[in-house]
């Protein structure tokens, strides 16, 4: 620093570090009580592991000199009586109920802190479970009886139920002359073993359906199909299936009012629960379900017209031509086809009721078709398409169809020419899907089809029916010494000769 600026410069006041470092601007000071009234931002998300953020959350119900709170948790709301009137006794009880459920559960929560309602509540059994949606949530009887079998088909599996002893009048299990135990089958509805064998299975709780338990019952299943890739693969679907029509009855439509009685286990069954990776739920690679042609249809058509006569050809027509489901078939009326507009509508009538509103819709007619289903017509008997004996049956709790015969005799036919998969008349109308999303596009595959989610006839419905290539093999002409000629006809000979030897 210069001589000249040494006499300008001037030290400053005396600084205090003790006093100093506790003054505050007059506009930031806040007396004591506003400090203690006035929530900081710390404290407005406290988390339900704390007994402050219960401070807000109990109350006083009317007169009662005691505090309950309310308490939900994952989609289930119940309230907690807290048997005192010190607010902060309260609101940490209210915290250590809500930490119960978490690490036990509901039921064992109100068993421990509510007897009471559990008296009143039921545990849910499959078969109280079962009893309540069907009598409370809007599913068709016969989609009812799909999603209680497989539900109980997983179950019993699990818990090893099988066919039940018989048993005589002290009942005690009959034996016979070896003295072994007799057994009534589980399929044995007359005699008396399929009710035996429900009566066990529906009194599990549904406790033992778990995420861990219903995926050792897949794999066990899938073993059951040997090593044969193609078998394992129809096991998995299957086993997915079953899985997806048993979690069905646990549809936020089906609590909506079948669990006003009974406690649900937590989690609910077949719900995984979420894994340590960020706390999100692991996102499971589905099965290759993709539809994989092997049908000629332009071949199939020729052979049904020589072969296939009456409601057989007429099935197999609405089934490829227009794509219309089994029961779409079976019940389609004669007031359902517009020759005017020249489509058939798919919609609920005296006899029929969609699989979804998603599935009402028209379907186009080819001219050929058309004059064909003029000619059926004219000489039709009845209101239905498809003639049959057997009268519909309203809400059947079983799937039924009028033409069954008709499809069995359809069916075989199919097998005999090459549609070898399990649901014959279904792979007829994937492959019109595949045909129109590769003429049309997969959005007009979706229109006749009438799917209410593009993805569905992305994943089930489409296969490649153009052929594609690079167009490389072109450059493979310039080299004609690569390619061998050779007769194989006396090889083939020799190869005949052989068989006939």
């Amino acid at each position: 620093m210069s001589t000249r600026n040494q006499g300008k410069t001037r030290l400053p006041a005396p600084f205090d570090v003790n006093t100093a470092e506790h003054e505050v601007a007059p506009e930031n000071q806040k007396s004591a009580h506003e400090m203690h009234t006035k929530p900081s931002k710390a404290t407005k998300a406290l988390p339900k592991t704390a007994a402050a953020y219960w401070l807000a959350k109990v109350h006083k119900p009317g007169s009662s000199p005691h505090y309950n709170a309310q308490i939900a948790h994952r989609k289930q709301r119940h309230r907690f009586p807290l048997e005192t009137a010190d607010r902060a006794i309260a609101a940490e009880r209210a915290r250590d109920r809500y930490l119960h459920i978490v690490a036990h559960g509901w039921e064992a929560t109100l068993e421990k802190f509510k007897p009471e309602a559990v008296k009143a509540l039921r545990i849910a059994t499959i078969g109280s479970w079962l009893e309540s949606v069907k009598a409370t949530a809007e599913i068709r009887p016969a989609t009812f009886t799909n999603y209680a079998n497989s539900i109980r088909q997983i179950a019993s599996e699990i818990e090893g139920i099988g066919d039940q002893p018989a048993t005589d009048e002290h009942g005690e299990p009959k034996r016979d002359r070896r003295k072994r135990i007799v057994y009534l089958s589980r399929f044995n509805a007359q005699g008396g073993g399929n009710a035996l064998w429900l009566a066990k299975v529906d009194a599990l709780p549904l406790s033992i359906l778990t995420a861990a338990a219903a995926q050792k019952w897949k794999l066990a299943y899938i073993d059951k199909a040997g090593a044969s890739p193609d078998a394992r693969r129809r096991a998995e679907n299957t086993a997915t299936s079953r899985l997806r029509s048993a979690r069905a009855l646990f549809s936020a439509e089906a609590r909506e009012f079948a669990s006003a009685d009974l406690i649900l286990p937590d989690p609910l069954p077949f719900v995984s629960t979420f894994d340590f990776h960020g706390g999100r739920k692991k996102k499971k690679k589905k099965a290759n379900t993709a539809y994989q042609s092997k049908i000629d249809a332009a071949v199939l058509i020729d052979k049904a017209k020589q072969e296939l006569t009456g409601e057989p050809f007429k099935i197999f027509a609405l089934g490829l031509l227009c794509g219309l489901r089994k029961r779409e078939i079976d019940l389609l009326t004669w007031s359902q086809v517009d020759f005017t507009k020249e489509v058939v509508r798919i919609e609920r009538t005296e006899y029929f009721t969609p699989k979804s509103e998603d599935s009402t819709g028209e379907v186009d007619l080819d001219a050929e078709l058309l004059a064909m289903l003029r000619g059926w017509k004219a000489t039709a008997s009845g209101p239905f398409v498809i003639e049959s004996a057997c009268a519909p049956r309203h809400e059947s709790s079983r799937v039924y169809y009028r033409c069954d015969s008709d499809f069995a005799t359809l069916y075989a036919w199919l097998r005999k020419h090459g549609v070898k998969a399990q649901k014959p008349l279904h792979e007829l109308r994937k492959e019109l899907g595949a045909i129109l999303a590769s003429a049309h596009g997969i959005f007009a595959a979706q229109s006749v089809l009438r799917h209410a989610q593009i993805s569905t006839t992305a994943a089930y419905y489409t296969d490649k029916k153009r052929r594609i290539t690079a167009g490389l093999g072109a450059l493979l002409t310039a080299s004609p010494s690569n390619v061998v000629e050779a007769d194989f006809s006396a090889q083939k000979a020799s190869k005949q000769e052989a068989r006939r030897a």
